[in-house]
């Protein structure tokens, strides 16, 4: 396999790292605001709503954000003039490995506490939980088909210009 072709595959890898480090984040993100929101007494059936609306907010200011952030215009062509970054691929990789388990193990020891705090029924939880996951699921595939639409239209408007 050419060098080349080797960096374009790392490349590859480190975009998955990095979507999958910054679903991470704003996975336990929300988690944390959903422990502080229960905590401080806001009923599930409000929690229902309130979580997937935060969910899908923080992951449209997060893509926003990492959008402007990121420089879409290079004076080369494609990847194979450029450096791999080996230190911001290791901190990402890092993150994608940790952060979910950790925000997993939270969410376990917060259903522990919060269950001997709360007198909520058990369905109301089901429901809530249910519901929050829908938020995560739905965030990322509309981020996804949203990415998707905007670049492949800004790539058939730059095959119509050349």
């Amino acid at each position: 396999m050419k060098k080349e072709n080797s960096l374009l595959i790392l490349w590859i890898i480190f975009g998955f790292t990095f979507i999958y480090a910054i679903d991470s984040i704003l996975f336990l993100i929300t988690h944390l605001v959903y422990f502080g929101t229960s905590t401080i007494g806001i009923p599930y059936y409000i929690l229902k709503f309130l979580i997937p609306i935060i969910t899908f907010t923080s992951y449209i200011l997060a893509t926003i954000l990492i959008l402007k952030k990121l420089k879409t215009h290079s004076k080369s062509e494609g990847i194979y003039l450029t450096e791999f970054p080996k230190r911001a691929f290791t901190i990402l990789v890092l993150i994608a490995i940790f952060v979910n388990p950790i925000t997993n193990k939270l969410s376990g020891l917060f259903a522990e506490y919060n269950a001997t705090t709360q007198n909520e029924n058990a369905t109301d939880f089901i429901d809530f939980y249910g519901w929050m996951h829908f938020g995560f699921g739905f965030s990322r595939w509309i981020i996804l088909i949203l990415l998707a639409y905007t670049y492949y239209n800004k790539y058939n408007s730059q095959l119509i210009k050349n």
